[in-house]
Parts: C-alpha cells; sequence; structure tokens
C-alpha cells in the first residue's frame, strides 16, 4: 500500500509577501431554481424531495495566498462532499493556483442538507434510500461554488491571524457508548489591516442530527444556526465557515422543548454564542507559518460489513447483489488527506466519518509537535464512510457497517494523518515527502 504526498506551502519571511484572504459565499440552495432537492442523511425519506426551505444552504469559500502559493477552504451546508463536487467546482471556476491538492471542500454534515449521493457521478444505484444521482442539483451547485471561488479570488486582501480553543461541557454524547468524546471547540479568525475580521473557521464535533427523517425543510440544521450567530456577534461582515470534526460517533445532546428546528436553532445559538465570545476575546498577529500539504492515500480492499445487510442494509433497502455493486461504483481505491497551517492552528482532514478516538489521536499527534490550537475535520473532498478503530469496527453497529474498506481502515488513516500533521507542525517548510 503506497501513500503520494503533495506538498502545497509558503511561510511568511522577513520582507515576504504577506499572507492574503477573500471570501465569497453563495447559496446552494436548489429550491431557488425549482429543482427537486434530495436531503442527506436519512434512508427512511426514500428520496423525497424537500418541501420547502427553513433557512438558505450555504457555500462558503476562503480563498489563502502567499505569493504564487494558494490553498482555498470551503465548507458547505451538505451531508457529504463526492470528490467529483470538488473537481467539477475547480474546472468551471478556473481559479489560477487552485487544484483539487490544494482545495478543502468541507460537508457540515447537516441531516437536512444536500444529500451528497445526489451529486456523485459514482453512484449509478437509482436507490432513493440512498438518493439518486440528480445532474440538475450538481450542475446548480457547481454553477453556485464556481462564482464564489471566483469571487473570493478577486478579493483577496492582506490579513493577519488568531486562533484559540475553548471546552464545550455537556454538548455531546458518545452515541456508541465509548468514554472518547471531544469537547473542544477551536476557531480561526482572520484580520483585515484595519483589524477587522474578515472570516472565522469554527471546528466543533457533532452530528447533524438534532433533526430526523421527519424534516423536510431544507436547513444548515445547528451548524448553520451558530454561523449565523457568529456573524451577527462578530459584525461588519464577517464571514463564519464551519468545519465538523471527528464526528464518527458523536451525537448533540438535544435540548428540550420545541421542535427539531427549534432546538437545533437552540442549540447552534448557544455554540455560536460560546465560538463568538471566543473570537472576540483572541489578538491577532502577523502570519509567521502558512503551510498546506496533501496526502492521496491507497486505501485497503473494499469489502462490506458483516452486518450490512441487517443494520445499514435494512435503512438503505439495500439488497446484497446492489451491495456489491455500490461498493466498487461508489468508494475509491484512494482519497486525501489535508493538513493546512497557519500559526498556531492546524488542521487535519478526513475523507469520511472517523470517530472520536481517531480524532483526538491526531490531535494529540499535533499537540506533541508543538501546535497550540489543533482541529481535525471530517468529510472533506469526499465521503468514503465511516472510520472506525479495529476494535470498535469489531464491536460492530451502524457506524461499523457504513465503512467499506474493512477493519484496518481506521488504522491506516491514523497513522498516515499522525504523519501528515507532524512533518507540517515540525518543519513547515520542508519538502514535498
Amino acid at each position: 500500500m503506497t501513500t503520494a504526498c503533495v506538498l502545497l506551502m509558503c511561510c511568511v519571511l522577513p520582507g515576504a509577501a504577506p499572507l492574503e484572504a477573500g471570501v465569497a459565499r453563495a447559496s446552494i440552495t436548489p429550491l431557488e431554481a425549482d429543482i427537486p432537492t434530495q436531503l442527506g442523511g436519512y434512508g427512511a425519506r426514500e428520496g423525497k424531495p424537500a418541501e420547502g426551505v427553513l433557512d438558505t444552504l450555504y457555500g462558503k469559500v476562503l480563498v489563502l495566498r502567499q505569493g504564487d502559493t494558494k490553498a482555498a477552504v470551503i465548507s458547505v451546508d451538505m451531508c457529504g462532499v463526492p470528490v467529483n463536487l470538488v473537481e467539477e467546482t475547480l474546472a468551471k471556476a478556473a481559479v489560477s493556483g487552485l487544484t483539487r491538492d490544494n482545495t478543502l471542500m468541507c460537508a457540515s454534515h447537516t441531516h437536512t442538507g444536500l444529500e451528497g449521493f445526489a451529486l456523485d457521478r459514482r453512484n449509478i444505484a437509482g436507490n432513493p434510500n440512498i438518493g439518486i444521482f440528480s445532474e440538475a442539483m450538481l450542475n446548480f451547485v457547481v454553477d453556485r461554488l464556481a462564482g464564489a471561488l471566483q469571487e473570493a479570488d478577486k478579493n483577496l486582501e492582506p490579513v493577519k491571524a488568531a486562533s484559540g480553543a475553548m471546552p464545550l461541557p455537556d454538548m455531546t454524547r458518545n452515541r456508541r457508548g465509548a468514554d472518547c468524546i471531544d469537547e473542544e471547540m477551536t476557531a480561526l479568525r482572520l484580520d483585515r489591516e484595519d483589524g477587522t475580521p474578515l472570516a472565522v473557521l469554527v471546528n466543533f464535533t457533532a452530528h447533524g442530527t438534532i433533526v430526523d427523517e421527519t424534516d423536510m425543510l431544507a436547513s444548515g440544521e445547528w451548524a448553520g444556526q451558530m454561523q449565523r450567530t457568529v456573524e451577527d456577534l462578530l459584525g461588519g461582515g464577517v464571514t463564519c465557515l464551519y468545519a465538523n470534526g471527528a464526528e464518527g460517533d458523536i451525537a448533540p445532546r438535544r435540548p428540550e422543548g420545541g421542535s427539531h428546528y427549534e432546538q437545533a436553532q437552540n442549540y447552534g445559538r448557544r455554540v455560536g454564542i460560546a465560538a463568538g465570545r471566543l473570537l472576540q476575546g483572541l489578538e491577532s498577529e502577523t502570519v509567521s507559518v502558512f503551510a498546506q500539504r496533501v496526502s492521496w492515500v491507497a486505501l485497503p480492499p473494499r469489502k462490506a460489513a458483516p452486518d450490512f445487510l441487517k443494520i445499514a442494509g435494512e435503512e438503505y433497502k439495500v439488497s446484497e447483489e446492489q451491495l456489491a455493486l455500490l461498493i466498487q461504483a461508489l468508494f475509491p481505491d484512494t482519497a486525501p488527506l489535508y493538513t493546512l497551517r497557519i500559526n498556531d492552528f492546524q488542521m487535519v482532514t478526513f475523507p469520511g466519518e472517523p470517530i472520536c478516538e481517531i480524532g483526538t489521536a491526531v490531535k494529540e499527534a499535533m499537540r506533541d509537535a508543538g501546535i497550540k490550537h489543533p482541529c481535525v475535520a471530517s468529510l472533506t473532498t469526499d465521503a468514503i464512510g465511516y472510520i472506525l478503530s479495529p476494535a470498535e469496527y469489531a464491536r460492530s453497529g451502524y457506524e461499523v457497517t457504513a465503512s467499506f474498506y474493512g477493519e484496518g481502515l481506521g488504522e491506516l488513516l491514523l497513522n498516515e494523518a499522525k504523519k501528515l500533521a507532524a512533518v507540517t507542525a515540525a518543519a513547515p517548510n520542508a519538502g514535498a515527502n
């Protein structure tokens, strides 16, 4: 099994160009164009289209540049991100310097956002319980995101950076009953030269499952409300992006009272108020380190978990014959791990849903390498399913049956992520591995 690693890096040195950033947002709500819109997350919806819009689904773009080196972070109100969405967005936008190797597209994992499999050209199953591929949905989202990428790239300006972290206790639970719960919220703020905030990135770990399969209005769920709250608190037209953490086994603790949507808004406001206060208390500095790397990992042979048909197969109405087709068609041979570092902030991403213990192990590796504010993002630039440790894989359960590379996947990606994180933390100026 081989790993290809590509380095895209820049570091601010005396006299070097400053880090520049540009932001933009676009609605990615296909209902605006009367396109039937499949919502992600629950097979029990059986592909029924959304019945309306509670709040706008957004794609938010942050482009970073120092000299000739660029990277982009895109947060989307989707359940998952297929890699072709990234590729087609980049091709449509045709922004110089941006490629699949330096574009991190992060799904919030809202379960009232867009169904990622509906935008996935690999999805040839025609199964409404997992989502039916929609050319109209895909083209709509690609057009909107490409326009936002172009806009952000045109509006680059020098920035300083600040980052911080704080615990949010009693907001989440481990839905597999494991001891691991990552309560840490991490945030990055990028300020204009006049000190006003241009963009912020918030990382907190929780599924977007305060809603359930009966909720049929498009919504960013709690993460969408969190971002609106942060933007309102900071003001000045700031753009808040969100990257979910290692949420594979982490669920939100549902607030009491009201509808599911009201509970999600309540939860999002609580997280947003905490994030806003954290961000307001930070002091920005000149960016002395800016680094980005990607590692394309060769994945283990694809295989279904022993209990798939009994657990996930029942929810998604997948037969044994269809299962073999889906595994080969939907899930790739390679997938990317990314890392992005700005001063004391470093984020490592996974192309699926890692469980908490994998995320915390990667964060610990970054801390051991001297990073003050590490974080992990899930569901970035592809969606390969759940990523579990061998011990958790052996316990079975829903997450295992939605994992498609066997018991060794989690250990493989954990080791590769730790290596990627450590080399970037310890030697941001090093050459390609």
